[in-house]
């Protein structure tokens, strides 16, 4: 969240993003994307560009921008995991948005989604739909089948419709909290009404990040195989300060790189490489910065006390 700078209105955050919300179309369907870069590099998810082939992207992607003009894009990179795809198109000088941290996001704060929601009007004129809610809650997990299972979810009661996905939802000082991605079932085979989750925005920056550096990520693997949040009352219980946050190692694969470096189920994952680790989120993020093979330092806590190994990161 911006310390330098006031809330915007809904009207003025509108404004000011607009430029930069674009209309995805394929022989597929309809989606939304947003400008992550000036020199015409765009962000959206996987599921919009998505061809009839599953797994593979289509082969006709047509980017409309607020102006009305209509380019021809390119796949930069996709990473299925995170439902993450970028675009690029022959453009200068676009007006990017900002990406929020999301530590700085607070449950309860106002949100704004921005898209293109069931395409009305068929991208004529100025034919996205904007919504209003709060941040309902933070690292959520997002389940996309065996595909993809999104950690560090932001979940949102910002009105979410098909034609959404890959808009941003945005804080009131004009920065991308998440891209606008999944809707809730209710278990009937309909939808819960207003439960949407969004792909949260450190995710996102650290994806864009590694396709820019490479056109793929190539994501570190643990080998752990279930962890949880650490609460408070659990850090109470194993002599960990309170305040410490981390992840509690539920069952580790004693032949896979943190089995083979030390690490045990019980243990409290504090840090990895250069990353501060106190959610899923927190993980997720780390292992798209640090790549299977790399060796980083793994901090975590022990009987209330602190150690550290060094891993090799295999390949998921």
């Amino acid at each position: 969240m911006s310390q330098t700078s006031d809330e915007l209105s809904t009207a003025d955050l509108v404004k000011l993003a607009e430029p930069s919300v674009v209309r995805i179309e394929t022989n597929s369907g309809v989606g939304t994307g947003f400008v992550v870069g000036t020199d015409g590099y765009i962000l959206t998810n996987f599921h919009v560009v998505e061809g009839t082939t599953a797994g593979r992207t289509a082969s006709n992607i047509r980017v409309t921008l607020s102006d009305g003009s209509v380019a021809a894009a390119t796949v930069a990179g996709t990473d299925s995991r995170t439902d993450l795809a970028v675009l690029k198109i022959e453009r200068t000088g676009l007006k990017a948005l900002k990406f929020a941290d999301l530590d700085n996001v607070l449950i309860g704060q106002d949100v704004v989604a921005i898209g293109y929601a069931l395409d009305l009007q068929q991208g004529e004129g100025p034919s996205y739909s904007v919504t209003r809610g709060i941040v309902s809650q933070k690292n959520r997990v997002i389940n996309e089948g065996a595909q993809a299972q999104i950690y560090g979810a932001v979940q949102t009661d910002a009105a979410i419709n098909h034609g959404n996905s890959g808009g941003p939802l945005l804080n009131m000082y004009g920065e991308v909290v998440g891209i606008n991605t999944a809707l809730a079932p209710d278990g009937t085979g309909g939808t819960a009404s207003g439960i949407g989750f969004a792909v949260g925005s450190d995710v996102a920056r650290a994806v864009y990040e590694q396709i820019l550096t490479s056109s793929r990520v190539n994501r570190g693997f643990l080998g752990i195989g279930t962890f949880e949040t650490l609460r408070p009352a659990k850090a109470r219980e194993l002599n960990i300060p309170e305040s410490q946050g981390g992840l509690l190692v539920g069952n580790v694969t004693a032949s896979g790189p943190v089995g083979t470096a030390g690490l045990k189920a019980g243990d409290v994952i504090i840090r990895l490489g250069n990353t501060e680790i106190a959610s899923e989120n927190d993980l997720m993020v780390a292992l798209i910065k640090n790549s299977a093979g790399q060796t980083v330092t793994l901090e975590y806590y022990r009987d209330g006390k602190k150690a550290s190994i060094q891993v090799t990161l295999g390949t998921p």
